[in-house]
């Protein structure tokens, strides 16, 4: 992982630690278009989307 994208990961975290997850979405969707294979975005994306899912 490169700077870059352990930086877009870390603020994609800490919105999410922060309840802001239109944001954290947001950053982490920008990770996977610079680096597609980035397994923690992939992964924290899911999560979110099913929390949203079982939410509605």
């Amino acid at each position: 992982m490169d700077y870059r994208e352990m930086a877009l990961c870390n603020i994609a975290f800490c919105y999410s630690q922060i309840g802001d997850g239109l944001k954290a979405k947001a950053y982490y969707k920008q990770v996977l278009k610079g680096y597609p294979n980035n397994g923690l975005a992939q992964t924290a994306l899911r999560m979110m989307e099913s929390v949203e899912k079982s939410v509605e």
